[in-house]
């Protein structure tokens, strides 16, 4: 004959224990546990081996050392090295031949036509530079006295002297004339670019001054920077 509904006492579950425990004694160390918490399980060997073997790859500055903290960008002084970043933006040095003012230069053809050696490529007042040499002045020199020579000492020797004379002194004035051409082309193109960027140091100083002073407006509101 069954026994009644109410009469049925709940079977206890027990845990299974070590080998050797007590019965129940699985049971009691389930429980402990579950209120305990549980514990956090043990990191392998290797794996502390490679954390270790990856802070000791990483650079001296990296690694905080105990009770410290590693420096941030805003922590940064102005200029130093945050993950291979300056904390500043400098801009590159420039080049003072590179640079190009916005200008219209328009010579006359005529005086480029003079400026340039026949056969070859147009003078350029924009991109030619002239050394100190060639732009000292030039002593005055007094023309030698002529000699004159008798009539019947012209000989074909004579001839042929004073013709490669002649050509010499051609060439020396044509030389001479083409290198002054050249300077006044590009004195002319130096004088208008420097009236340009005498016109820009102005506009310059003046947003300069402005600055400046809408910086000593904040100061005296807020303390110096």
């Amino acid at each position: 004959m069954s026994r009644p509904v109410s009469d049925r006492t709940p079977v206890p579950l027990l845990l299974g224990g070590p080998a050797g425990a007590p019965p129940g004694g699985g049971a009691l160390l389930g429980l402990r546990s579950l209120l305990q918490g549980t514990s956090k399980p043990k990191e392998p060997a290797s794996c502390l081996l490679k954390e270790k073997e990856r802070k000791a790859a990483l650079p001296a500055a990296t690694v905080p050392g105990p009770g410290l903290e590693t420096a941030g960008p805003a922590d940064a002084p102005s200029g130093a090295v945050v993950g291979g970043l300056t904390s500043r933006d400098t801009p590159s040095p420039v080049d003072p031949d590179t640079v190009e003012v916005l200008m219209t230069f328009e010579p006359d053809p005529a005086d480029l036509a003079l400026s340039s050696i026949p056969g070859h490529e147009t003078f350029d007042p924009r991109r030619h530079r002239f050394s100190e040499e060639e732009l000292k002045p030039q002593p005055i020199m007094k023309k030698a006295r002529k000699i004159q020579v008798p009539e019947e000492q012209k000989d074909e020797k004579y001839w042929s002297r004073r013709y490669k004379n002649n050509e010499a002194a051609k060439r020396s004035r044509d030389a001479r004339r083409l290198k002054e051409n050249q300077i006044s082309v590009r004195a002319a193109f130096l004088e208008k670019e420097n009236a340009l960027l005498r016109q820009e140091v102005v506009a310059v100083r003046q947003e300069l001054s402005h600055y400046r002073a809408v910086l000593s407006r904040y100061q005296a509101q807020h303390g110096a920077l």
